[in-house]
């Protein structure tokens, strides 16, 4: 295997990864602390506004089990779309309640919104705590597809930000015979949105992404898209959607997983958002005008 991943100094690459590094709207300083207040802030009031249709469903078992925020509210059917939306904060940080706002708009549009939250990566009591995080979403995102089916559900889609950039296009490639799901329920996931996304984690291996994670080199490469193995069956489309203040490396992995996938004949799309940097592509998707919002709901099924 080539040894090219690891050709940064850990100073460039701590550079190169921290996107907050590159924003053009405020001191670096001040960005995630404001992303932080609006963030909870949205998502409060939203939770707030719909909490009589609010509800929290468990999954999985073991250490695998946790919970699901099930957004549908008055006039969204039992069988109406579904989007899963997976947050980011690099595997470490964050929860599923600070992000309740994406919801708003989806459900706006008669969808049905569900938000599992996973064990953060220094939380595994174990050695694997990034395969950890993809196994737990794993049993969530089943036990989604087996209510789907049994609701009669037509269309699922996966969106993820960041590190849930990363692990929607990890779900999407999952082998779903291993969780006994009724015949063609994983069918029913139509499109995966990764925003802002990575797909080769070697990369972040000396980095300060890793220092509490801790994963090694044989994790990073079990959870790299990059190099999966070309799929034997044909998956959903996908988009990634890059945000034109992030970094050249965020650039250079988002072209790279695309020209991959294409070489296998796999459908994947991918948009540049202007003006937009790693934190507002989310916070403006609650816009009824947003170029994102407008892009994702045009792209689903």
């Amino acid at each position: 295997m080539s040894e090219l991943w690891n050709f940064y100094t850990r100073e460039e690459t701590d550079r190169q990864y921290n996107p907050t590094l590159w924003t053009r709207r405020l001191p670096t300083d001040d960005l995630l602390p404001s992303h932080i207040d609006f963030t909870n802030t949205k998502s409060e009031s939203y939770r707030d506004k719909i909490s009589d249709k609010l509800q929290t469903v468990t999954f999985g078992e073991n250490e695998y089990a946790g919970e699901i925020d099930v957004f549908r509210p008055e006039g969204v059917p039992d069988d109406a779309p579904i989007v899963i939306y997976i947050h980011g904060g690099w595997w470490q940080w964050f929860s599923k309640e600070q992000f309740s706002f994406l919801a708003e708009p989806f459900n706006k549009k008669g969808m049905a919104v569900y938000m599992p939250g996973y064990l953060l990566a220094q939380d595994w009591d174990n050695d694997r705590p990034m395969e950890s995080i993809v196994k737990q979403l794993e049993y969530a995102v089943a036990s989604i597809l087996r209510e789907a089916y049994e609701k009669n559900t037509q269309a699922i889609y996966l969106i993820g930000h960041s590190a849930g950039g990363h692990l929607v296009t990890v779900l999407r490639q999952t082998d779903w015979s291993q969780y006994d799901l009724p015949k063609g329920a994983e069918k029913k996931i139509k499109s995966v949105f990764s925003l802002a996304g990575l797909f080769d984690i070697r990369f972040l291996l000396d980095s300060f992404i890793n220092d509490e994670i801790k994963m090694t080199l044989e994790s990073a490469q079990a959870v790299s898209p990059q190099l999966f193995a070309k799929p034997k069956n044909d998956l959903c489309p996908l988009h990634l959607i890059l945000p034109e203040y992030d970094t050249a490396e965020f650039f250079r992995q988002t072209k790279e997983y695309q020209d991959k996938l294409l070489e296998e004949k796999q459908t994947c799309h991918l948009k540049v958002l202007y003006e937009k940097d790693h934190l507002t592509i989310i916070e403006h998707l609650i816009d009824d005008d947003d170029e994102l919002l407008n892009y994702i709901l045009k792209h689903m099924e």
